[in-house]
C-alpha cells in the first residue's frame, strides 16, 4: 500500500484507488479508479452510471480510506504516485435500505430518518456518503429533497459523495461549481467498473436488465415504451462511450509506441557512443604505433650521431650522414602519409594533396629509376605541381604526360606517389625506402673506417651537430597547458641543456589556442639576448604556427 499525505482541508486525491476488500479476496483484474474530492471549490462528488456498475463500491471505498488513514493503515493506490487522504471526522453514511414492517418504515421513510441524523451530526470536516439519495418516492419530489439536503450539507462545510440516476442531480455540476460529476464506464453492453472523472454516466437500465437475462420480450416491449428522445439519447451515449474507448485504446497504443521509440533512440545513442569509442580506441592504437615508429627513427638518428661523435669522421662522411638523416625525416613523413588519421590531418592542414611535401627521386639513394608506364608526381613548382603523370620516354630528362600534355622533367622534378595503394610504382618506391633505411644503420657502423684528420673532423662534427634543425622529442619544449611564467622557465632550462649538448636549434610547442601564450612567448624571445639568436614559426612539416623554431647563440663554456 501507499502512505498518503494527510491534512485537514477535507481533500481526497488518489490515483488507481482500489477497494481493499476486493484485493483481500485476491480477485484478478481489480480495476483502479482516479478519485478526487475537496480540491479547489469541489465539496461534492456526484457518482453516475449504470446499475451494478460500481458506483456504490467507490462510495464505500471513500469511507474505508478515511477510516484507514485515521488508524495509520496504508491505502491501495498507484505505486510511486503521490496520494492524499485528509482526516475526516465524523464519517457518516446512508448506504442500503432500512425499511422495516415492525418499525413501520418504508424505503423512503428509512432514508429520511438517516438523513435527519446525518444533518444533526454533520459539521465542518465531516465526510458524508449517501447512496441513491432521494429515491423511493416521486422522482420530482425526491430530486427536490435530495438537492436541498446536499446544499444544506455543503453550507455546513461537509464533503459529500452521492450516487444517483436522476438527471437533475447529474446536471448539478454544470450549475453549481461546488459539485463535480464522475461516471462509471460502460462499454459494449458491459460495465468496466472504472470511474471516469467529468463524465455523466447513463443508467443503461435496459442493457443491465438484458445482461441479467430478463426475458427478451420484456426488454423489447420496454424499449418500445421509451419515448423517442430518451431512446435516441441512450443510443447516442452508447456510441459516444464506444468511440471514447476506441480513442483511449489508440492513445494507449501511441503511448506504447512512443516509449518504444524512446527506448530505440536511447539504444541507438548507446550504439553511436560505442562506435565512437571504438573509433577513438582505433585512433589511439594508430597513434601509438606511429609514435613507436617515430621512436625507432629517433633512435636510429641518435645511433648515427653517437657513432659520429665517438669515432670521428671525414667531412664527406659527415655530409653523407646528414643526408641520411634528411632521408630518415622524409621517410617518417612518408610513413605518416600511410596512416589514415595522420594523412587526413595533413590534408586538412594543406588543403590538397599537392601541398604535401614530395620527395624527388634524385634524392632517394638506391631507389629504382622509373620505367615507361610508371606513375609519378610532379614536384617542380608550377601549375603541374602535385599532379600525377605517366612516364612515356626515358633519357636525361624523362617525357611525362601530365593532364594530357607531354612535358620534359628531370629526376629532381618528379617523385614517386605516396604509398596509398596507387600502384606497383608506389610499392617499388616504398621498397626502395625500406632498403635504403636498412642500409643506413650499416653505413653508420662503418663511419669509423673513413676517418681522415681527427682534429679537422672534430671541428666539422661540432659545426654539423650545431647545424641540426630537425625537430625531435629531445629538442622540443612542451608548453601546452602551462602559464607564460611556467613556459618561460621551461624554455630557459631547455636553452641551458641545448648549450651543454651543443644544439643550435630548439622548438617550443605552444599550440594555437587563443594565441595569447604564443604571442607572449614570441614577445619574450624578441627581448631575450643571452641565448636567442633569432626565431620564427616552425616549418609546416614540423608543425607550422603551433611551434616556434628558436636558433640559439653559440655559448663559450670554457
Amino acid at each position: 500500500g501507499c502512505v498518503p499525505e494527510v491534512g485537514e482541508e477535507g481533500v481526497v486525491s488518489v490515483k488507481e484507488a482500489r477497494h481493499p476488500i476486493l484485493l483481500l479476496r485476491e480477485l484478478e483484474g481489480v480495476v483502479g479508479s482516479d478519485v478526487e474530492l475537496g480540491k479547489d471549490r469541489n465539496q461534492g462528488l456526484i457518482l453516475t452510471g449504470p446499475n451494478s456498475g460500481g458506483k456504490t463500491v467507490i462510495l464505500k471505498l471513500l469511507g474505508l480510506y478515511a477510516f484507514m488513514v485515521r488508524d495509520g493503515i496504508p491505502i491501495p493506490s498507484k505505486p510511486n504516485e503521490p496520494a492524499r487522504v485528509d482526516f475526516f471526522t465524523p464519517v457518516l453514511a446512508d448506504i442500503g435500505d432500512l425499511q422495516s414492517t415492525e418499525q413501520d418504515l418504508s424505503t423512503f421513510s428509512g432514508h429520511m430518518l438517516v438523513c435527519r441524523e446525518v444533518l444533526n451530526n454533520a459539521g465542518e470536516n465531516a465526510l458524508v456518503l449517501m447512496d441513491e439519495l432521494g429515491s423511493g418516492t416521486d422522482p420530482n419530489q425526491g430530486v427536490a429533497i435530495a438537492r436541498a439536503l446536499l446544499e444544506a450539507l455543503l453550507d455546513r462545510g461537509c464533503r459529500v459523495a452521492i450516487t444517483t440516476h436522476y438527471l437533475e442531480l447529474k446536471q448539478l455540476a454544470s450549475t453549481d461549481d461546488r459539485f463535480a460529476v464522475a461516471g462509471m464506464q460502460f462499454v459494449g453492453g458491459r460495465p468496466t467498473y472504472k470511474l471516469i472523472p467529468g463524465m455523466i454516466g447513463e443508467s443503461f437500465a435496459l442493457a443491465v436488465a438484458e445482461r441479467l437475462k430478463l426475458p427478451q420480450s420484456v426488454i423489447e416491449r420496454a424499449n418500445e415504451l421509451l419515448d423517442t428522445e430518451t431512446r435516441k439519447m441512450g443510443e447516442l451515449i452508447r456510441d459516444l462511450e464506444d468511440q471514447k474507448l476506441l480513442v483511449e485504446q489508440k492513445a494507449e497504443e501511441f503511448k506504447k509506441k512512443e516509449i518504444e521509440m524512446l527506448e530505440l533512440k536511447a539504444e541507438m545513442k548507446k550504439e553511436k557512443e560505442r562506435l565512437e569509442q571504438k573509433q577513438l580506441n582505433a585512433r589511439r592504437e594508430e597513434a601509438r604505433k606511429f609514435a613507436a615508429k617515430l621512436e625507432e627513427k629517433e633512435k636510429l638518428l641518435e645511433d648515427i650521431l653517437e657513432k659520429l661523435k665517438g669515432q670521428g669522421a671525414s667531412k664527406k662522411v659527415v655530409a653523407d650522414s646528414w643526408n641520411d638523416i634528411r632521408i630518415v625525416k622524409r621517410d617518417v613523413l612518408n610513413e605518416a602519409e600511410n596512416i589514415p588519421g595522420v594523412l587526413q590531418r595533413m590534408l586538412q592542414q594543406s588543403g590538397n594533396q599537392g601541398e604535401i611535401e614530395l620527395i624527388p627521386i634524385s634524392e632517394i639513394k638506391g631507389s629504382p629509376k622509373p620505367n615507361v608506364g610508371d606513375k609519378v608526381l610532379v614536384c617542380k613548382k608550377g601549375s603541374f605541381y602535385g599532379k600525377e603523370g605517366i612516364v612515356d620516354e626515358l633519357g636525361k630528362k624523362l617525357q611525362v604526360t601530365v593532364g594530357g600534355f607531354p612535358v620534359r622533367l628531370s629526376l629532381k622534378e618528379i617523385a614517386f606517389p605516396p604509398e596509398n595503394g596507387a600502384g606497383s610504382t608506389t610499392k617499388q618506391s616504398a621498397q626502395a625506402y625500406n632498403q635504403n633505411m636498412s642500409k643506413m644503420a650499416r653505413r653508420a657502423m662503418e663511419l669509423d673506417s673513413d676517418a681522415d684528420a681527427p682534429a679537422e673532423v672534430n671541428s666539422s662534427l661540432a659545426e654539423s651537430n650545431r647545424g641540426t634543425t630537425m625537430k625531435t622529442n629531445a629538442n622540443t619544449v612542451n608548453c601546452i597547458g602551462c602559464t607564460f611564467e611556467e613556459s618561460k622557465r621551461k624554455c630557459l632550462d631547455m636553452f641551458s641543456r641545448a648549450t651543454v649538448n651543443n644544439w643550435s636549434v630548439i622548438f617550443i610547442l605552444h599550440g594555437h589556442g587563443t594565441g595569447v601564450l604564443k604571442q607572449k612567448i614570441r614577445a619574450w624571445l624578441g627581448s631575450e639576448r643571452q641565448f636567442v639568436k633569432k626565431f620564427r614559426a616552425a616549418d609546416q612539416a614540423d608543425g607550422g604556427e603551433a611551434l616556434t623554431r628558436v636558433e640559439l647563440k653559440k655559448q663559450n663554456l670554457f
